[in-house]
């Protein structure tokens, strides 16, 4: 029993760590099969209430909010189906503008802190501008943003697969040990 949680903790391991490469080496290609994958879905999520606004011809409200919400998926899985790269603008342009939310906070948070006399208030101010500069260059440059941001999740991925690999190792000679030594105690007796 215990042997085939060991195995398919390792394999899963082992795959989330190809997985991790993965977004690292073709984090653009990651992108773009997520993009399409919610454009199908966004498209079946809309067919169906269009479909049945016009198959059950029903006037009342909820009909209609059907209907419109319909359409909106449809348009919405059809403009990630026809633009790939609408996930890569998305998500860092998102990233981007909390980024610079925080960074503004922070920013005014730092010089709160200078008239407290606080020391550390340049290291608020730096990281501050540090953050509102990184959340600008996402917002400028979506894509490039996206694949940092994916190859980084990758990265992140693989590490957590590396410890979770060796965990399960020494957990499985742990386990060795202590079961040899509970046959020592039963043998003894």
């Amino acid at each position: 029993m215990l042997r085939r949680v060991f195995r398919a903790s390792l394999i899963t391991s082992i795959l989330l760590f190809i997985f991790g490469l993965f977004l690292v080496f073709n984090s653009e290609g990651f992108i773009k099969s997520i993009s399409t994958v919610l454009g199908i879905i966004l498209l079946i999520i809309g067919v169906l209430p269009v479909a049945d606004f016009f198959r059950y011809r029903k006037s009342d409200i909820t009909s209609g909010i059907g209907l419109i919400s319909g359409i909106f998926s449809i348009v919405c899985g059809l403009m990630f189906l026809l633009n790939e790269n609408m996930l890569m603008v998305l998500i860092p342009v998102f990233i981007g503008v909390w980024m610079i939310i925080n960074g503004i906070n922070k920013f005014q948070l730092s010089f709160n802190l200078k008239d407290q006399y606080e020391k550390t208030w340049i290291i608020t101010f730096i990281f501050s501008i540090v953050t509102i500069v990184c959340g600008g260059y996402f917002i400028i440059n979506p894509i490039s943003g996206a694949k940092i941001v994916t190859q980084t999740l990758g990265i992140i991925i693989c590490v957590y697969a590396l410890f979770d690999i060796v965990d399960c190792i020494l957990i499985k000679k742990k386990f060795k040990e202590i079961t040899t030594e509970i046959s020592k105690v039963v043998d003894e007796q």
